[in-house]
């Protein structure tokens, strides 16, 4: 992503989302969907990001890549300004991921233990 300034932060993200119908712009990243009305800009998410996939940048939250889809950033978020793409957590659960994060290890014993069943 350049370092330019943009006029608002709806100039980020992938588009508006089509997921919410409460009258709010939501944009949509490749992982999160984030709301600029709701967001105080308080950097929680971006500070309990794991793999600092979130910044601050401009005015808004951007989301880079590397993104593990552990939805720290959607649970601690006191506003309710970031909510994790159900599609995105959807392909990664398909791939064998864990949905809603959580350590790699459990991932692998919850996969053992559903086979075993």
């Amino acid at each position: 992503m350049s370092n330019e300034r943009v006029a608002t932060a709806l100039d980020f993200g992938t588009g508006t989302s089509t997921n919410h119908h409460d009258g709010v712009r939501w944009i949509d990243y490749q992982n999160i969907t984030w709301n600029p009305v709701f967001c105080k800009r308080c950097d929680i998410c971006v500070d309990i990001c794991p793999k600092g996939t979130l910044v601050l940048r401009d005015d808004a939250i951007l989301e880079l890549e590397n993104c593990i889809l552990c939805g720290l950033c959607e649970r601690y978020c006191p506003d309710l300004a970031i909510e994790m793409i159900p599609a995105a957590l959807a392909a990664y659960a398909a791939k064998g991921g864990q949905k809603g994060g959580g350590q790699e290890g459990e991932s692998h014993q919850a996969a053992g233990a559903e086979t075993e069943a």
